[in-house]
């Protein structure tokens, strides 16, 4: 349940981002359509599409693993996407032999992928701190990621031990 939030949250990322980003190029005489997102609610101060337009809000060229406009250069909401799709799909993976793409729904690579969610959450969550911003879907998803990591991490820990007493 958990992942398909996170699955519909992502995509309404992207979809805020792209209505900003063309909201931002339109250079008419009326100054472009008016968009407000739903997660923009001025009684809390919060306002999702001002993040989702952050250098920030495409972490891979951020961070120079791919130079910005790369075809590779995705929002987070997309990589947000393949992590829910992921944990979704492991979550009705049955158990069988670990040979081909099983091997990627093992409790270690879990474990990995989670490592990676939670820490990129920590960096966004740490950023949307410094800056003073609030950003409802951003908040949201950091619970979704922590909740999914601590699973993952007691997964490995009863494997570990079921495995010691064999």
């Amino acid at each position: 349940f958990l992942c398909i939030i996170g699955i519909v949250l992502s995509a309404y990322s992207i979809y805020v981002e792209h209505k900003v980003h063309q909201r931002d190029q339109y250079d008419g005489p009326d100054g472009g359509e008016e968009y407000q997102a739903l997660c923009d609610i001025d009684l809390i101060g919060a306002s999702c599409s001002a993040v989702f337009s952050l250098p920030e809000g495409k972490m891979v060229s951020y961070f120079g693993i791919v130079p910005e406009g790369h075809s590779l250069d995705v929002p987070n909401g997309v990589l947000g996407m393949l992590f829910y799709t992921y944990s979704f799909i492991r979550h009705f993976k049955k158990k069988g032999p670990l040979t081909g793409l099983a091997v990627l729904f093992t409790s270690s690579i879990n474990t990995i992928i989670c490592t990676l969610a939670i820490a990129s959450s920590i960096f966004l969550a740490r950023k949307l701190f410094i800056l003073r911003e609030l950003c409802v879907v951003c908040v949201s998803t950091h619970i979704i990621n922590t909740t999914l990591m601590i699973r993952a991490i007691l997964e490995v820990s009863s494997t570990g031990k079921t495995t010691k007493t064999q």
